[in-house]
């Protein structure tokens, strides 16, 4: 197996806003034939079967063919071998480097016994039969590909075998593949595009991931239109196959929508990749062209479910989803939303355990094998890690240095108490109004809170906040918490205390709060005469 993949695929961020070539309102505005390969023939598959015969190397070459493929074995045994030290848990890091430079040696020794087989196969190049001349270059080509890091090298020699006349057809449209992502990965997309094509025209038997690299192609020369329909039949191949779309090809094909205006079709998308790979990127990106769509809804839904999933980890986040459930009716939630955020910091909680058969090593750090030669495998379990909103200084935590992602300042105290006065918490509520009276120029606080005294009927409690409210000031409607005031003077029956208060109140800009100061006013006179008549009526009984 080729050790090095090269990554063509964009790492693409799911962008929400039409790009500069936004042309179209929906995929039914698109022709979806338009930038398709041609595929071979039914004619052109039969004739190339016609033509395909078997190649025999020469005797000469056929053994050092041989000498080639035991030096790749042993190249691709220490490459095995390394890769199970590194993620042993039984050697320190200062063992697994030591025993990786081992390795490492092991496979360049390996690597130079290949290319010796091929530089005395090179020093006779021409002399050499069409088909010997092909696996020379193939195995050159994979050399410079996996262990030289020379592309360019790499690149030539694929070319050089694609015109052998006598090259196995299998190796040979391989080729074609591996000369188009090549020149893609240098940014060729001309000629890389030239050989893909040359491919699809070529092969009896098409892939999803082969029309990706071309919608790639297209991309990256702004042409996506033409990007989008090879994107849109890759995905039907794998439906049609059951096979899975590949987590960066979602991301390359609703880049390609985003470009082309299409944002109602990429709620679908982003809802199969939430199915498929919950990550936290996909939820925000998703709940943001909720937003720019206008479907709150939905918006307050979906930032639900992250945090159900212990993804959120920003404080506009927490602040977000908090303020959208209270304004969607669901003050508890939004609470605890507030109080999670206040008491919690990322971190990281066991939710799998994937296993899987894997070779494993013996004493020497050598791969196990059996009586047989064959290669031992053993189940090997390791824990997979998911996000987690965890304690402060815990193990568990990502920065046992860090902070709660909300503060306790007054913007997240206030969402707080909104909260839980909303949902009726009202000591929880006194409880936080507490904490922000200490922190606040205001005296909004301290009239909030005796506003619920005043609602738990704890009326001292509430004259004594109100009134501290009122000194320190900076009100925003002053006239009311006045009639609240009066209002609990009243109860305590202090009714010279509520007249005053009332008489301040109707003095008010507002004329709703005149209104009831004055008729608060008229209520008291009259309740102080009655009870002040009741009384002198105690008293002439006794």
């Amino acid at each position: 197996m080729i050790r090095i993949l090269l990554t063509l695929i964009l790492a693409l961020s799911f962008p929400t806003l039409p790009g500069l070539y936004a042309q179209a309102k929906s995929v039914d505005d698109l022709d979806l034939e338009y930038g398709l390969p041609r595929l071979i023939s039914e004619a052109e598959k039969k004739k190339a079967l016609q033509k395909k015969r078997s190649k025999v190397l020469t005797q000469s070459v056929a053994r050092k063919v041989t000498r080639i493929v035991e030096a790749f074995d042993e190249a691709g045994t220490a490459e095995d071998e390394k890769a199970l030290i590194l993620k042993s848990e039984t050697y320190t890091k200062a063992e697994k480097e030591k025993e990786s430079r081992i390795k490492d040696r092991e496979i360049k020794v390996a690597v130079a016994k290949a290319q010796k087989e091929l530089d005395d196969l090179k020093e006779k190049i021409d002399s050499l039969k069409s088909y010997d001349r092909s696996m020379v270059w193939y195995y050159q080509g994979y050399i410079n590909l996996v262990y030289a890091d020379d592309l360019p090298g790499a690149r030539q020699n694929y070319l050089n075998l694609i015109q052998e006349e006598d090259a196995t057809p299998q190796i040979k449209l391989g080729s074609y593949y591996t000369v188009s992502q090549l020149y893609l990965a240098d940014e060729d997309f001309t000629n890389g595009i030239k050989y893909l094509l040359l491919w699809f025209q070529k092969s009896p038997e098409v892939t999803a991931q082969a029309y990706v690299l071309l919608g790639q192609a297209y991309f990256l020369l702004d042409e996506h239109k033409k990007a989008f329909s090879n994107l849109k039949r890759a995905k039907s191949i794998t439906e049609e196959d059951g096979a899975l779309f590949r987590e960066n090809w979602y991301s390359l094909l609703i880049a390609t929508m985003s470009e082309l205006g299409l944002k109602e079709d990429q709620v679908p998308l982003y809802e199969e990749v939430l199915e498929l790979f919950p990550k936290k990127k996909y939820f925000v990106n998703l709940a943001g062209l909720y937003n720019e769509l206008e479907r709150p809804l939905d918006y307050t839904a979906l930032l639900k479910t992250a945090y159900t999933k212990q993804l959120l980890d920003k404080k506009s986040e927490f602040q977000s989803l908090s303020q959208s459930l209270l304004a969607a009716g669901n003050p508890y939630w939004a609470a605890e939303v507030m109080i999670t955020g206040m008491t919690s910091v990322p971190g990281l909680q066991i939710v799998d355990q994937q296993c899987e058969l894997s070779k494993v090593l013996d004493d020497r750090g050598n791969i196990k094998t059996n009586r047989q030669g064959e290669a031992v495998e053993e189940e090997v379990c390791l824990d997979v890690y998911g996000p987690a909103f965890v304690k402060p200084g815990s193990e568990a935590a990502l920065d046992k240095d860090a902070k709660p992602v909300l503060e306790e300042d007054k913007q997240n105290l206030t969402i707080l108490a909104e909260a839980l006065r909303s949902a009726r918490e009202r000591t929880a509520a006194i409880d936080i109004f507490k904490k922000l009276v200490k922190i606040t120029d205001d005296g909004e606080a301290y009239i909030a809170m005796g506003n619920l005294y005043y609602q738990e009927d704890d009326i001292a409690k509430a004259v004594e906040a109100i009134d501290k409210g009122l000194k320190k000031g900076k009100l925003k409607n002053p006239g009311y918490a006045q009639l609240t005031l009066g209002q609990a003077y009243f109860e305590l029956g202090r009714f010279d205390d509520a007249r005053k208060v009332f008489t301040k109140a109707s003095q008010s800009k507002r004329d709703s709060v005149k209104k009831s100061a004055r008729a608060w006013l008229k209520y008291t006179d009259a309740e102080q005469e009655r009870v002040r008549n009741l009384q002198l009526r105690k008293e002439s009984i006794s």
